[in-house]
This record gives structure tokens, sequence and C-alpha cells, in this order.
């Protein structure tokens, strides 16, 4: 059937334009097209060799951004042999290889790692163990070779040596579900010179109270399940100068100590069930405690409430010393409130005690919710009488706030993203 002059006329245009756009792209110095390769999965960088001739040779001359889970063992081999690297991104995950080739993965594994495509990696992204592998697998020695040259690296399910590793350019590290003791974990963050965000989940292998002293992070992120007899019970931030954030994500119960940490803006979340804080000589005795030897009067600090019915046990002792203590803190949020008297009370406390408070930030567990219910909530909390007179108070449904303890898929990226000032924070214009 013959095309209407109309549409021919329109496809000519339509081809025209394609090649048009075509041409422009091609005319891009090799260099820029092979930044824009190398940032292509595997498969989509390979196939621009078929584009055209002039497209033919940049995916081998293009740093290679190489996710080895999912090829085919054949196909694996086949990639590193045609690539003389080097490598920009390698991410392998044991996890989400077909069961029937796991023999074959973990046979070829020591030598993929040794291939000349994978020569000087920036970004890594290793998860050697499957999920019910206790204790997870050795790190394989040939990764040490990627080491010197890593800025972004993440291992997870894993055991580390008992050696020194030394990441000279590294400025985001993750450790998740890694085995590895309290001397190689110092040597390691001791071999990070140039390190600013840290993550921390899940791990265990060394005793549980860990002292963390760097010079450059600005960043720490810390998980552990509760009721683990190798988990975490304190964390202690003995001297870290440059740290601005200290992000204790769900689930973690831990006595936590910052010593010196003078340009710290950021700390939560802090559940509403730790009945133990130390505001710099002021210590409320409990369970679990926050302490913060040298309080920064910057510090913005997230709280979590608890569900309808807990109660404050810390608040409840220390009720009759409302107004006696001076607590130094600028910014505090209290997620989850719901304005019930437990939550009252624990709110009332940093409401009479604050004295330099800039800001206070109510999210709110109940949507509906209106003037007259604020109103209430004003006298209960007395903020009539409150230590500070220039703190403002906020109240938000939570429908408006977003991320403020978001899941866990957000979490590596509220520890490592430092463009952001609070990085719970998401509020709609």
């Amino acid at each position: 059937m013959e095309m209407a002059p109309g549409a021919k006329r329109r496809r000519l245009g339509e081809d025209e334009e394609e090649e048009l756009v075509d041409d422009r792209i091609s005319r891009l110095p090799d260099g820029v097209l092979g930044d824009i390769v190398s940032l292509l999965p595997t498969k989509d960088g390979a196939r621009t060799q078929v584009l055209s001739s002039r497209w033919r040779h940049l995916w081998r001359a293009a740093p290679l951004n190489f996710h080895l889970s999912g090829h085919p063992v054949a196909d694996v081999s086949r990639i590193l042999a045609a690539h003389p690297g080097p490598c920009r991104r390698f991410s392998f995950n044991m996890d989400r290889v077909r069961y029937k080739d796991y023999p074959a993965v973990n046979a070829n594994l020591d030598s993929w790692l040794r291939s000349p495509a994978l020569n000087n990696p920036q970004e890594l992204d290793f998860v050697l163990g499957r999920t019910l592998d206790n204790p997870p697998p050795l790190l394989p020695a040939p990764v040490r070779r990627f080491l010197p040259t890593l800025r972004v690296a993440s291992f997870e399910r894993c055991s580390f040596p008992d050696s020194a590793l030394h990441l000279p350019l590294l400025e985001q590290l993750s450790l998740v579900r890694v085995r590895i003791s309290e001397t190689s974990l110092h040597a390691l963050l001791a071999g990070c010179s140039v390190l600013e965000s840290l993550l921390l989940d899940n791990n265990n292998g060394f005793l549980p109270r860990l002292q963390i002293v760097s010079t450059s992070l600005r960043s720490i992120g810390v998980r552990c399940y509760p009721l683990r007899d190798d988990n975490l019970w304190q964390l202690i931030i003995q001297d870290a100068p440059c740290l601005e954030r200290l992000l204790v994500f769900q689930y973690s119960e831990m006595d936590i100590s910052v010593t010196s940490a003078p340009r710290l803006k950021i700390l939560g979340r802090i559940s509403s069930k730790f009945p133990r804080l130390q505001f710099g000589t002021t210590t409320f005795q409990g369970t679990s405690m926050v302490s913060l030897t040298t309080v920064v009067h910057s510090v913005k600090l997230y709280i979590q409430t608890d569900e309808l019915g807990e109660k404050n046990t810390w608040c409840r002792k220390y009720r009759n010393l409302i107004g006696t203590f001076d607590i130094r803190l600028k910014k505090i949020v209290v997620s989850c409130y719901r304005g019930n008297k437990s939550h009252v009370n624990f709110a009332k406390f940093f409401v009479s005690n604050a004295t330099v408070l800039e800001s206070m930030r109510f999210e709110l567990q109940d949507r509906n919710i209106n003037s007259v219910w604020i109103e209430r909530q004003h006298r209960l909390l007395q903020i009539e009488n409150r230590a500070s007179r220039d703190a403002q108070f906020y109240f938000v449904s939570r429908n408006k706030s977003i991320g403020s303890f978001s899941s866990l898929q957000a979490w590596p990226e509220q520890v490592h993203d430092l463009s952001t000032a609070d990085p719970f924070e998401r509020i709609y214009n």
C-alpha cells in the first residue's frame, strides 16, 4: 500500500531529524562519547559498537562499567577478554547469581577479579556471601588490587582479613553485614585518609564497644538489630573534628557517646525509649544513653517518639527538675508525634530546658488535626513558659514530611549524599 504524500513528508522529516541528532552526537569528542558509554550498563555499552564505525572503538576505549551478576558465565569471560580496561565501576552480587550457575561463578571468580578489564576501578559494589552464609566468606585476595584507586566502595556479606587495608582515595564506604575485628576496622579507617562518609549496617566481629577516630569523616550512619549477642552496644565518637552528621537508623538500640565533634549539626534519630541522655555534665540514668560531652549549640536533634501508650521513664523520673537544666540545642525535630500524655511530657522537657532553642518541629502521626488541637498542645506543652523566648514551634502533618526516617533504600543516600544540609528533611514547598 502506497503511503500518502503528506505521510511521506512527515516520515522524511522524522528521518532527517533523527539523522541530525545522530550527527550531532557523533561530532562530540571521543572523550565525551567514552564517558557516555562508560555510564551505560555492560550490555548496552557493548551494543554501541554496532551504531556506526565512529562508535566501534569507543566501548573498548571507555572505562568499563561492569555489573557481573546475571550474566551467563561464558558471557562474563567473553566480555572481560574483549575489554582491555580500565574499569570505572564494578558491581558483583552473589545473591543475584542463579543457583545453577553458583558453582561455576565461585570457581571463576578469582580469575575474573584478576582480569585487566577490571584494572583501576573507581567504584566497587561487592556482595560476596549469600543470605544464609554464616560466617560470610573471606574477601578474595584479588580484591586488594582495587583498593588504591577506589573512591566509592560498598562491601556486603564478607569477612575482612586481619590485616591493614589502605584506600588512599576512598571518600565513601559502606560496610553491610560484614565480619571484621575491631583492630581491622580501626586499621581500615586509619588507611582511609580522605574518607568523608561511613555506613555501618549490622556488622559483627568487633567488641560491643566501638570507638571512632577520624580527621576526615563528615557523616556516619549506624544500624544494628537489638537482642543479638554480637551486636554493637556502644558507639563512641572519640575525635572527629569534621563530623557534621551522626545518623542512627531503625532498630538501633545502643549507647552513643560523642566526646569531640565540634562541627556536629545533625544527630538522629534518637528514640524517646532511650531513658538515659547526657547533655554536658547532666546525666539521665537508664538502660541506654546518648551522651554529648562537648555540647555543640548548632546540633539539630531528631527524636522518634514511642507508640501510643509507651512511657518515657527518664522523663517521669526528672519531671520535678524541669527548668533546672541548661540544654543548649538550637533545633529539635520530634517525629511520629501524637500529642498524648506520654509524648507531651517528653517534648515539654525540652521546651522547658532548651535555653537557646530556635525551632522545634513536631511531625504529626495523625493527619486529622486542626487549630483547636494545636492551641491545646501549646497549653499542654507550656510554650508560654518556654526556656528560650525566641523559640518557634511548628506542627507538620506527616503527609507533608517525606523521608525524615525513611526506608532502608534511602539510608545509604542519607549517609553519603553530602550535598544536602539536612539528610532527614524533605518538606514540600
